[in-house]
């Protein structure tokens, strides 16, 4: 299949060839297809009802390092023109964040865009696991004090972190005989929204799964140990990985997960479990894909655009029967 990509991405600088997802998938799609765009959310910009960028072409190294090459200057191009868009530029997801993801919505049908930009605007991924009560570790979400003193008659042990918070950044563990306003007081003074908490699950200490799913099917799982039961199970905070299974409940969520997910065009998507619990469904620029590879000596970049493939495919003979 032939294809014309485009990568919406974050700045080059803020991007490490060797551990960035959003480049892995990118030299994969260099390998298949013939024309590869790049460009930011900032070179987005809406003319007389067509969505357009100033971009540039690109071919993106294969191998241990994915580095990035312009082939050609800067032009003004019609993204109507690309058959698929990945949307890939990193949380926070503030207003200019939301506001691109209007400009996607004037793309014609045949313009792809993963992930469907009217759903990550419309959806959280903290709130987004609500949808699946009976897998949900036990939470409250707000912006006062009260909220997290209510909680605790319940829940002794808990996990407090930002609403809108990414990487692991801004989160805290309250737990007995700690005072919880101090605690509180202290995260408040780099986290002035909404917050979540959560019930502590002990199981976290062995760490936490990210289970990797494309068009809703689970490709891959890995486990993120924390160095200590303080500190957030995240990569970047100094987790180290480890191979892991699919429980039973855990192949049930996904069951469950996959109609919803195709139903909201949510094609990459990282579920996180804290034991037999939903903690999370991050759906904006899921990465873990080049750790996973090298945890199993897979190529999860080939099967992405495989599925990608036949997605297209199939929507197109759905397309050619209407006809």
């Amino acid at each position: 299949m032939t294809l014309t990509v485009a990568l919406q991405a974050c700045p080059l600088e803020n991007m490490d060839p060797k551990k960035e997802t959003t480049l892995l998938l990118g030299a994969e799609a260099c390998l298949r297809y013939p024309k590869i765009y790049y460009y930011t959310a900032r070179d987005l910009f809406l003319e007389n009802g067509k969505a357009c960028a100033f971009a540039r072409s690109a071919k993106i190294d294969s191998g241990e390092s994915n580095d990035l090459h312009f082939t050609g200057p800067v032009e003004k191009l019609d993204l109507g023109r690309c058959d698929v868009i990945l949307m890939r530029q990193n949380p926070p997801v503030d207003q200019e964040y939301l506001l691109t993801t209007y400009i996607l919505d004037y793309l014609p049908p045949t313009t792809h865009v993963f992930n469907n930009p009217k759903a990550v605007r419309a959806l959280n991924g903290k709130f987004f696991a609500n949808e699946f009560p009976e897998y949900t570790v036990p939470y409250a979400m707000g912006n006062r004090y009260a909220v997290l003193e209510n909680f605790m008659k319940d829940h002794e042990d808990i996990i407090l972190k930002p609403l809108v918070g990414y990487g692991g950044s801004g989160i805290s563990r309250i737990k007995p005989g700690r005072d919880p306003r101090e605690i509180y007081n202290r995260f408040r003074q780099n986290n002035p929204g909404m917050f979540i908490v959560q019930k502590y699950i002990p199981e976290a200490v062995k760490g936490d799964k990210r289970i990797i799913l494309f068009d809703g099917d689970p490709v891959a799982a890995l486990l993120r140990v924390p160095p200590d039961e303080d500190t957030p199970a995240n990569i970047t905070l100094g987790a180290r990985i480890e191979k892991t299974e699919l429980t039973a409940r855990e192949e049930a969520l996904c069951t469950a997960l996959k109609p919803r997910l195709q139903e909201l065009g949510l094609f990459f998507v990282g579920i996180d479990m804290l034991g037999d619990w939903l903690a999370e469904i991050n759906i904006i620029s899921p990465g873990t894909v080049r750790p996973a590879n090298n945890l199993y000596n897979m190529a999860l970049e080939k099967t992405f655009w495989d599925k990608i493939e036949q997605k297209l495919a199939d929507d197109r003979r759905k397309i050619a029967q209407i006809i």
